[in-house]
């Protein structure tokens, strides 16, 4: 049921990537800029995030849906959803998957967290013919981009708050054929839930600062490292196996 949020969450999971001034208007770039400075400089900076799929006929009617929490401070970040949990600090990427009883550990990553900005660059790189426009009331800035036919995106919207640099809203229309089994869409004598075209929301809501501290991000909330680079999970995880990701830790 919730393979098309899946499959976005995974493709867009490199934040705060460089929008790129050969593929986009300067406007446009700006505008990224903005809102990518905004979340690499805030400072114990938490909010909402939720995922919400239609078909695009029935905009109103979610399929699937998705929530998670966010705690952010500059290049440290937590990530909460549904049953999966990510830390990066400057020492490790920690991912809990609790359905699993598993821990991960890599390297530091890049923050990770399904977000528009990467998307935005990704298509910017690999398709051509695209129209981008920017509409702006009061403090609202909408980025809307379009796309030529026969491309798995066919419209991404993108609300931000200019005041504030922060995304209210992010809506991606799409083609759906490439993200499900055939006998999941509608079709004649196909009693799928899916239509030919979809309708990703992405909605950010309660902004807020300072209702966490930098503990939030340390990894011996999860494991200690022993001697010999072994590493043995805390006593609320001692259940679960540490799987190390990276050859280096």
């Amino acid at each position: 049921m919730r393979k098309i949020i899946l499959v976005m969450l995974i493709g867009c999971s490199l934040v705060y990537s460089s929008a790129r001034a050969a593929d986009t208007t300067s406007a446009v770039k700006q505008l990224m800029q903005r809102v990518q400075q905004a979340y690499k400089s805030a400072s114990f900076l938490s909010f909402h995030i939720a995922y919400r799929y239609a078909n695009k006929s029935q905009p109103d009617n979610y399929i699937d849906t998705m929530s998670g929490e966010v705690a952010m401070d500059k290049n440290r970040m937590r990530f909460q959803i549904e049953d999966i949990e990510t830390v990066t600090n400057d020492k490790y990427t920690i991912q809990v998957v609790k359905d699993q009883k598993l821990i991960y550990l890599s390297i530091p990553q890049s923050v990770q967290m399904a977000d528009p900005i990467a998307t935005l660059d990704t298509v910017l790189a690999h398709y051509k013919g695209i129209h981008t426009q920017i509409t702006r009331n009061n403090n609202i800035a909408t980025l809307e981009m379009s796309f030529p036919p026969g491309q798995t995106y066919k419209n991404i919207t993108m609300v931000i708050n200019e005041a504030t640099g922060y995304f209210q809203k992010v809506v991606y229309e799409l083609n759906t054929e490439g993200f499900v089994e055939k006998d999941q869409l509608m079709q004649p004598g196909n009693g799928g839930l899916y239509q030919t075209e979809g309708r990703i929301e992405m909605v950010f809501s309660d902004y807020r600062k300072g209702q966490f501290n930098e503990g939030l991000f340390s990894e011996d909330r999860y494991f200690t490292r022993l001697a010999q680079g072994k590493y043995e999970p805390v006593e609320k995880y001692k259940d679960y196996q540490i799987f190390l990701a990276s050859p280096k830790l």
